[in-house]
């Protein structure tokens, strides 16, 4: 067992749903999220798994591999995947993604959602960034440094960039333009929504049903661009070359190649160079996936504090004593899904969107820092891909 990549070719378009109600009579239109859902991509990877290895899905459910003729727990790809009932935590998969790929002549590119503050400056071609005020700002929460910036900005939106641009951002360099890809034209496009129209059918007539008529968007990813996932702990077992993928099971080419965990070579001294507060490095925490944490947007532990007139947060992440001082975010969004053993919704649950930006402070070297908490996940239902996170300086 080792960690892989699975790469999905993504050759048609796609409906991914959200925890968005779509109830009939109500509402025709439902719009896509993208990326999917780390529900919806290590449920595809699992179930590949499944049937390249040829398991009969019924005696799955009964805890029985067929084609190894023994119960689950002595399957290497079921006791892999994990049983149909005991939630994620029984499984030896690790999940980190999804991301987009690009295939180059070069081998495969990973692509990340920009974090939320990967700013544009304006009238200017070049992205800046946001980095906490020296001095506190009064708001809700008492006086805090809020992210800003030194020009004029706006935000990005749908926006994605290379590896080489996300370990460029990290240590605090400048990220070329030509390592920014996004839906619209402002930057490289990858990606388009396309709107479907459509109507539900009785399934034994085949007839169309009064007051059925829906709406959705599905996503259509640009040529040789696809979606990669993460797998760490993943048996060496056969997977199809074609398998179902989205909310109306469309077809996806599938393949399997080794892989290796985000650069961070260059962090940890950048880190020590860069900025901070309270006389103690500065170092920010960027969500790759969305994360669920114990007390909503703040992470388990921490306790509130002041100091230099502001306010803050300390606590101790992943063995790091910090303090966490801003947070550059948008509205938590909320994750659940369908439980196909059980046949019933799963809880919708709130996260911090993936984007999400933390600034801490710490007296703990840069390497440190990196050791303890880059290319790792931190909150919970991390095992299926939620709470992956890096670091960076600010």
């Amino acid at each position: 067992m080792g960690e892989k990549l699975f790469l999905f070719g993504c050759e048609e378009s796609y409906f991914f749903r959200e925890g968005t109600p779509f109830t009939a009579g109500e509402d025709i239109f439902l719009p896509s999220g993208f990326p999917p859902s780390c529900n919806v991509m290590q449920g595809a990877v699992r179930t590949a798994l499944m049937n390249g290895h040829g398991i009969d899905f019924a005696k799955y459910y009964e805890g029985y591999c067929n084609v190894c003729g023994t119960p689950a727990e002595d399957c290497f790809v079921l006791r892999a995947v994990g049983s149909s009932k005991g939630g994620r935590e029984d499984m030896e998969l690790d999940f980190i993604g999804p991301f987009v790929t690009r295939e180059t002549d070069e081998g495969i590119e990973r692509l990340y959602q920009a974090p939320r503050d990967l700013v544009q400056l304006e009238d200017q071609v070049e992205l800046g960034r946001l980095m906490p005020s020296s001095e506190a700002i009064l708001t809700d929460l008492g006086p805090t440094f809020l992210p800003q910036a030194d020009k004029r900005c706006r935000s990005l939106s749908e926006t994605w960039i290379s590896e080489g641009g996300l370990l460029n951002y990290l240590r605090g360099m400048t990220v070329d333009l030509e390592q920014v890809y996004s839906s619209n034209d402002r930057f490289q496009r990858f990606m388009r929504r396309e709107e479907r129209l459509g109507i539900a059918r009785q399934q034994s007539t085949r007839a169309t049903l009064p007051g059925m008529l829906y709406a959705i968007e599905h996503i259509r990813l640009g040529a040789r661009f696809g979606l990669g996932v993460r797998v760490r702990g993943c048996p060496d077992a056969p997977v199809p070359d074609v398998v179902k993928l989205g909310g109306e099971g469309r077809c996806t080419s599938l393949r399997v190649q080794s892989t290796s965990p985000i650069p961070r070579e260059g962090i940890a001294e950048a880190i020590d160079e860069g900025p901070g507060l309270f006389g103690e490095r500065g170092f920010k925490v960027v969500c790759m996936s969305p994360v669920r944490l114990g007390n909503g947007w703040l992470p388990e532990g921490f306790t509130k504090g002041r100091q230099d007139g502001g306010t803050f947060w300390e606590g101790v992440l992943a063995g790091i004593n910090c303090k966490l001082v801003s947070i550059c975010s948008g509205r938590p969004i909320r994750i659940g899904g369908w439980d196909m053993a059980l046949r019933r919704p799963k809880p919708r649950l709130a996260y911090m969107p993936a984007r999400t930006v933390y600034y801490f402070t710490t007296s703990h070297s840069g390497a440190e820092v990196v050791e303890g908490l880059h290319d790792s996940k931190i909150g919970f239902d991390t095992r299926i891909g939620f709470g992956h996170i890096v670091v960076g300086r600010w």
